[in-house]
């Protein structure tokens, strides 16, 4: 994931999933084991957390400035190399760096600040369920800064003669033995320095480098290959113990950064009138058009608790496919569509029918002239 003005970043951009969607569900689910007892009101964003964990990584084929907040090339930075550190504010790295080196490098680490500042807003404007999305974010972005080779110049080995280590490692591995990463919920504090406190992971993290590469190049002279399954056998007997620590570690700093926002808003509370509306925004519903009936033009509005590919079709009486309304993926929320009739259909009853993984419903609608 370099070059972000290049194919080749588009590319990597969706090779690379930080854990991969198995690892992103994981972190996200476990961390509400770390909620401490007073935010024992948030536990039910279990679900809506691990749903949407991957809502970030699926944001880059549309927006261009996502895919620079999923990694950091650290090791890209002299001060690292000399020091073991780097500036750590955005204008004073901007300053010594460039702000076209900094992107090329990835902003990793202010993405999770900006994230935890912007999930501090919704908390105090009570928006749970943005509150939720934003928490889902932060998560993936945590995670990702939790898997070592998201923080390295070497991302993909290819400065080793490892190349595809990264999906060897985040996805292929993690898949087979994801059953064995087994963790619980530890304490968690009140983070006084964001800043040091996530600079301090990243750098914690980048040890586990070389440890992920020697995992790879051990297995392979084990197996003679890398894509046995005594490969990945190896893979997972030589890098057990510190993926599963990097697990764990994830899921708790991000119930402490969550914990760290809602302290820093004050503590709200959710009422049960914002709850029901919580749980009807992140449940499947397909609404009712409205006005109904109508001429010429009628709203339809749909509800999705992850992001989901959706197909909305329109039928006549007969049972025909007259139009197709909606056939892509859609990010978690409430959408609507304007459906308007310019003279092609005629007076009568129609059906409207939303599919999506899990979940069809079909509703009437009639239209008049």
């Amino acid at each position: 994931m370099k070059k972000i003005f290049t194919f080749s970043l588009i590319l990597l951009s969706f090779l690379f999933f930080g854990w991969g969607s198995t690892g992103h569900k994981m972190i996200n689910k476990k961390s509400v084991e770390s909620f401490p007892q007073d935010m024992n009101e948030f536990l039910y964003w279990v679900a809506e957390l691990e749903a949407n964990s991957m809502n970030a990584d699926n944001r880059k084929g549309t927006d261009p400035n996502e895919a620079p907040k999923h990694y950091i090339d650290i090791d890209n930075y002299p001060s690292f190399i000399n020091d073991g550190r780097i500036p750590q504010t955005w204008d004073s790295v901007v300053a010594i760096y460039g702000y076209n080196f900094v992107i090329d490098q990835g902003i990793l680490p202010w993405a999770i600040m900006t994230t935890i500042d912007t999930l501090q807003k919704t908390f105090e404007r009570r928006d749970w369920t943005k509150a939720i999305l934003t928490a889902a974010d932060l998560g993936h972005y945590v995670a990702d800064g939790h898997m070592p080779l998201h923080i390295t110049r070497n991302y993909n080995g290819q400065y080793t003669g490892q190349n595809g280590i990264h999906s060897r490692y985040e996805s292929n591995m993690i898949n087979r033995y994801q059953n064995q990463i087994n963790y619980s919920g530890d304490s968690v504090s009140f983070v006084e320095n964001i800043n040091e406190y996530v600079f301090s992971f990243l750098y914690r993290n980048y040890i586990y480098v070389d440890s992920v590469l020697y995992a790879d190049s051990a297995a392979k002279a084990f197996a003679g290959n890398t894509t046995s399954d005594l490969y990945y056998q190896k893979m997972w007997d030589f890098s057990k113990e510190f993926t599963v620590m990097l697990f764990d570690d994830a899921s708790r700093t991000l119930a402490e950064l969550i914990y760290t926002a809602w302290i820093n808003a004050g503590s709200p509370t959710i009422t049960t009138e914002a709850e029901d509306e919580i749980n009807k925004y992140f449940t499947f519903n397909l609404e009712q058009n409205y006005p109904n009936p109508f001429n010429p033009s009628t709203v339809i509005r749909y509800h999705l608790p992850c992001e989901s590919k959706v197909s909305i079709k329109v039928y006549n009486i007969l049972g025909k496919e007259v139009s197709t309304l909606v056939n892509e993926i859609k990010e978690a929320g409430v959408h609507e569509i304007k459906f308007t009739n310019d003279g092609e259909f005629s007076s009568g009853v129609y059906f409207y029918t939303i599919e999506t993984e899990g979940f069809t419903d079909t509703k009437k609608f009639v239209m008049i002239k």
